[in-house]
């Protein structure tokens, strides 16, 4: 027998690692108006280096075409499926404890301080309208609190900023960790750490796995958890027409046991993040609109309540005195890094969904000049290959957004779907054949799906029976059978 021992190994492997700021640059792609304004409000009442001027640096311009000007170059694209250093890398952790530790220092006696900055920061601040918490903020304030090696932490922060606002995955984790290097163990550990945060059922691809998720969370025993599952996936329409019987026959169990199983579903939440802040609690804020101007399209970006984030000029010329002290000196430029840091985090965001609804302007260009009806299929990569950035990355940027358009204002991912064949062999936006699916009920609700499907091929659009039972079931319309 071999005789076994210790020993040094020396091996060589690829690996990305996710900056700070690089994940503070993804978290701030899915954020909405609201939710930026309320960031940034915090980031100003911490850093003293940041200013608010009264006018707005960036501006976008009203263009038809998808080509950028120079006042708004994109040379830095965003891009997280490679480890390319597009913002300021020279803020560390460390720089953030140091930030900590000299928070109440008085600079209201070093030569230079302009009070009137903090006046601007103040009138910002009054004149801001705040929202509450939202499902990404409240996950990823749990992820800080955990002891896990940087891969995990990495890999858990890019799976919390790709859910949606009801912490359902908006992309596969296949599609989401391609070619990024963090290897399976770390992937699975990630999604394990996140699966057990509040609220539960986060995580998940559906409100089925999230019900599922939240069964076992609560523990239940395997044999329990495997029926409750059969019920979830297979009988919801029995529960929902109280055929527990049917149920009970199905699955071979008393019918005691599934009313046991449907009581216990009843106190579980299907959307885990529907109790959280989103931008459409009070109202819809549209994050840029396209307009039909006579026969023109034109562009405008919203920034309203967001203005344009600079740099004190007297913390930058106070960064290089070497007059100062060095506890002050240290506190300043620190101060300064974190301001360059957020500012080209900041522009880097409004460059990246300008670009965006550029080219999906230009996509979609039949549908902002005539209407819903000329929708085409459009998917997150074509308009991702277009302005040059990662799948990921845009369905990141696709989440909480909304356009204003001459037709009423819509989510930003209507505009993403896929395609349904005609009778020519062209391909008709599924949501389009949705809205026709729901305009046939409203006029005849005694239609079954066969049916609609008929008159759908009669008007060129072939879908099949289970195809239209899908998109009714969407638009959370019941069957003939319940209508």
């Amino acid at each position: 027998m071999d005789n076994l021992g210790l020993g040094l190994t020396q091996t060589l492997k690829t690996e990305q690692n996710l900056s700070p700021q690089m994940l503070q640059s993804l978290a701030l792609l899915p954020m909405p108006l609201l939710e930026l304004q309320a960031h940034l409000q915090g980031e100003i009442e911490r850093n003293p280096a940041l200013e608010m001027p009264t006018s707005e640096s960036f501006n976008s311009p009203s263009d038809t075409s998808y080509s950028p000007t120079p006042e708004s170059s994109f040379d830095s694209p965003l891009d997280d499926s490679d480890g390319q250093s597009y913002i300021d890398s020279s803020y560390t952790a460390q720089d953030r404890a140091s930030s900590d530790q000299y928070s109440q220092y008085d600079f209201s006696s070093i030569s230079g301080f302009d009070p009137e900055a903090s006046d601007r920061k103040q009138e910002f601040l009054e004149n801001s309208t705040l929202s509450g918490e939202t499902l990404c903020t409240h996950l990823l304030n749990q992820l800080g609190e955990q002891e896990c090696t940087q891969p995990v932490y990495d890999v858990a922060s890019m799976i919390i900023t790709s859910l949606d606002s009801n912490g359902f995955f908006t992309i596969s984790l296949e599609a989401l960790f391609e070619n990024k290097g963090f290897s399976p163990l770390d992937i699975s550990t990630a999604l394990n750490l996140v699966q057990s945060f509040d609220p539960p059922g986060v995580a998940t691809a559906s409100f089925r796995d999230s019900l599922v998720l939240q069964a076992k969370l609560s523990g239940m025993s395997e044999d329990d958890l495997t029926n409750f599952s059969k019920i979830v996936y297979d009988h919801l329409d029995l529960v929902k027409r109280e055929k527990y019987a049917d149920i009970a026959k199905a699955l071979k169990i008393p019918t005691e046991d599934v009313e046991t199983y449907v009581s216990i579903l009843k106190t579980l939440t299907p959307y885990p993040g529907s109790s959280f802040c989103t931008d459409t609690i009070s109202s819809v804020i549209p994050d840029f609109s396209v307009h039909n101007i006579d026969g023109s399209l034109v562009l405008d970006l919203n920034k309203t309540g967001i203005s344009s984030l600079t740099l004190s000029p007297d913390f930058e010329a106070m960064s290089q005195d070497k007059s100062l002290d060095k506890e002050t000196l240290t506190y300043v430029r620190t101060c300064t890094n974190q301001a360059k840091t957020l500012i080209a985090q900041v522009n880097l965001r409004f460059q990246t969904l300008y670009k965006a609804a550029l080219a999906i302007m230009d996509f979609q260009r039949p549908f902002f000049l005539e209407g819903p009806s000329k929708l085409k299929t459009m998917s997150l990569k074509d308009i991702a290959d277009s302005i040059g950035v990662h799948e990921t990355t845009m369905s990141r940027l696709a989440q909480s957004k909304y356009v204003e358009t001459d037709f009423g204002t819509y989510p930003l991912k209507y505009f993403f779907s896929q395609g349904v064949s005609t009778s020519e062999g062209e391909n008709v936006s599924r949501n389009v054949v949705k809205d026709m699916i729901s305009q046939i009920i409203s006029e005849n609700e005694s239609l079954s799906d066969q049916k609609i499907s008929d008159l759908l091929l009669s008007k060129g659009i072939k879908c099949a029976r289970r195809t239209v039972g899908k998109y009714r079931a969407e638009l959370k319309i019941d069957s003939s059978y319940q209508r």
